[in-house]
């Protein structure tokens, strides 16, 4: 069966609306939280989620595979294979934060044609496909003409301690040169980059379902995203991101991070 990507990405979008209705239904409610064998945490929620994504995609397409957070990978070797995180930013729905969502990314022979950044509380989402460009819900995102000093720029990480110690030293250096550092945002921080609020992204330990979606949304906008060492992002990379809207910050921003032995 021959697929285009319109229909890939109208099925992710009717999971999100899904998912949204899930987790805004539980959003302040009690919950079972439990701690994984990494230390992390997940609820009932991240797999109540999961679990109904992978039930919809087998009746859907049932010769796609599935990588996700909650459970183990299933036909990931086929030619078409989803990239879901039910729930990004545990840590901020079980606190109440309203910064969460739900990340989407569907492969095509291990390359990304399609992402989807879904932020339920905020009714904001974030949604593209290869060839038809990125939209924020019915509006298309646009990079702005206008460019910045990198002294004013917006710069984001979802927490100082998801670096090392080492790394933390040089990533506060790093932020002092910036206008104004944002923590706690998990993956809004990458739909507010896709929106022209956020400038630059710095991030690790992430794993794909942590950053797939952005990889592809941010590069079918026209910003940049890779690894520390200005690799492309894959399933195989080692977690550390950064994400720039403008290509000259991005080559400066790689620049200091690569100080970071």
């Amino acid at each position: 069966m021959k697929l285009n990507n319109v229909e890939l990405l109208k099925f992710a979008n009717e999971f999100a609306d899904i998912s949204k209705s899930i987790l805004k239904k539980y959003y302040f409610k009690n919950f079972k939280v439990e701690e994984k064998n990494d230390g992390t945490l997940v609820t009932e929620i991240d797999k109540k989620i999961e679990s109904k994504f992978r039930s919809l995609l087998k009746k859907k397409f049932p010769s796609h595979g599935v990588i996700g957070e909650e459970f183990e990978n299933y036909q990931d070797g086929n030619e078409h294979v989803w990239i879901i995180d039910p729930l990004d930013g545990t840590h901020s729905f079980i606190s109440g934060k309203p910064l969460f969502g739900t990340l989407i990314c569907c492969m095509k022979n291990k390359i990304p044609i399609m992402g989807l950044i879904d932020i339920p509380i905020m009714n904001q989402r974030w949604f593209g496909t290869k060839g038809f460009g990125v939209q924020l819900n019915n509006k298309k995102c646009k990079i702005r003409k206008e460019k910045k000093k990198f002294s004013d720029l917006i710069m984001s990480s979802t927490s100082l301690l998801m670096f090392n110690d080492k790394q933390q030293k040089k990533i506060k250096n790093i932020y002092k040169k910036v206008k104004i550092p944002v923590f706690g945002t998990d993956c809004y921080a990458y739909g507010l980059l896709l929106s022209g609020k956020v400038d630059i992204i710095v991030e690790a330990n992430m794993k794909p379902w942590d950053y797939m979606a952005q990889a592809f949304l941010i590069k079918e906008f026209g910003g940049c995203i890779s690894d520390w060492n200005g690799n492309e992002l894959n399933l195989d990379s080692n977690g550390k991101v950064v994400a720039s809207y403008d290509p000259n910050h991005h080559k400066t921003i790689l620049g200091l991070l690569n100080e970071i032995k």
